[in-house]
C-alpha cells in the first residue's frame, strides 16, 4: 500500500510540474493548512526584511529631514511616526479652525485669529520639547548618581580590605582608632580619581601619592598615613612583609644575585619584586625591567 501511494505522489508530482491547472489546485489546498499558513508567513516575513525594512528606514530618514528643514525640532528619544502624529494632528486641527474662520466676516478678524492659533501651537510645541528635554535630565541626572555610588563602593571596599591587614596599636581607644580610620577613609575616598579604569589614590592637592617613579598602592598609602596608631611592635603594621634581598629602593629594582643564572629565572625574580611592590606591567614596568637588564648585564647570561 506504501508503495503504491509513493507511486500516485510521483506521478502527481510529475503531472504537476507541468501543469499549471493542478499547481493552482495544489497550491489551494495546502494554504488552507496549517503547514501553509506558516511557509506562506514565513516568506512574507523574510521578504519584508530582505526589501521594505530598509525602504522604510529611508523613509524615516527623509521625514526626520523634512521636519528640520521645516524648522520642526523633533525631541530626543521619540519616534519619528510618533512625533509625525503629533505634527499632524495639531496641524489638522489648525487646518480645522483655519477653515472655520473662511467666513469672518472681516479680514482682520481673520488675521487676529489665525495670530492666536499660531501663538498658541507655538506654546505647545515648546511645552512638549521641554517635558521630553526635562525627562531626558532626570534619567541622566538617575545615571551619574547610580555611576558615583559604585565608584564610592568600590572604593571604600578596597580600603576596607586592605585595612584588615593592619594590626592597630591597642593602647588607643578604639572609637578614637575607629574616628581616625573614618576620617582618613574620608579624605582618600574623596581625593581619589579614575585614569584608564584604574583608581589612582591622591593628595588633599590632587598629586598621587607615590612610591618612587610609580603611583604608590594603597597598602604602603596607609601605613604610612596611619603610622602612629600603628602596632609598632610589628614593624609598622608590616609584619609578614620579612625584608628580602630582593627589593624596589623606588628608582630601581635590587635583585639578590645569587638567586638566578639564566635570563629566565631573572624575569621571574624581577616579576616577584614587581608584583610585591604593586608595578603594574606597562611603561614604568619595563623602564625598571631593562634597567635592571643592563645593569645586572642579563645579556651575558644564558637564556634557560
Amino acid at each position: 500500500m506504501e508503495n503504491e501511494n509513493t507511486l500516485n505522489f510521483d506521478s502527481l508530482r510529475e503531472q504537476a510540474q507541468e501543469d499549471k491547472t493542478i499547481q493552482a489546485k495544489l497550491l489551494d489546498i495546502v494554504k488552507s493548512t496549517e503547514v501553509g499558513k506558516a511557509y506562506a508567513e514565513t516568506i512574507a516575513k523574510n521578504y519584508f526584511e530582505e526589501n521594505i525594512s530598509t525602504e522604510h528606514r529611508k523613509i524615516y530618514d527623509f521625514v526626520d529631514k523634512a521636519f528640520i528643514d521645516a524648522g520642526l525640532e523633533k525631541p530626543d528619544g521619540m519616534k519619528t511616526s510618533e512625533f509625525a502624529a503629533l505634527v499632524a494632528k495639531q496641524n489638522q486641527e489648525l487646518k480645522s479652525k483655519v477653515d472655520s474662520l473662511k467666513d469672518s466676516s472681516t479680514d482682520a478678524q481673520l488675521a487676529k485669529k489665525l495670530d492666536e492659533l499660531k501663538a498658541r501651537h507655538k506654546k505647545e510645541k515648546q511645552e512638549l520639547i521641554k517635558t521630553a528635554q526635562t525627562q531626558l535630565q532626570e534619567k541622566e541626572s538617575m545615571i551619574s548618581e547610580l555611576t558615583n555610588k559604585q565608584s564610592l563602593f568600590t572604593k571604600e571596599t578596597e580600603l576596607n580590605k586592605h585595612l584588615q591587614n593592619l594590626e592597630f596599636n591597642k593602647s588607643y581607644d578604639e572609637k578614637v582608632l575607629n574616628d581616625i580610620i573614618a576620617l582618613k577613609k574620608q579624605q582618600l575616598i574623596q581625593n581619589a580619581k579614575e585614569e584608564d579604569g584604574k583608581l589612582v589614590w591622591c593628595k588633599s592637592d590632587g598629586t598621587p601619592y607615590k612610591d618612587g617613579i610609580l603611583n604608590a598602592n594603597i597598602d604602603v598609602i596607609l601605613k604610612n598615613e596611619l603610622a602612629h596608631i600603628l602596632d609598632n611592635s610589628l614593624a609598622g603594621g608590616q609584619a609578614g612583609n620579612a625584608p628580602t634581598k630582593s627589593d624596589f629602593n623606588g628608582t630601581q629594582v635590587v635583585i639578590d644575585e645569587s638567586s638566578f643564572k639564566t635570563q629566565e629565572q631573572f624575569l621571574q625574580e624581577f616579576d616577584k619584586v614587581a608584583q610585591r611592590k604593586g608595578i603594574p606591567k606597562g611603561e614604568d614596568y619595563n623602564k625598571l625591567y631593562w634597567e635592571a637588564f643592563e645593569r645586572y648585564n642579563i645579556s651575558s647570561l644564558r637564556e634557560y
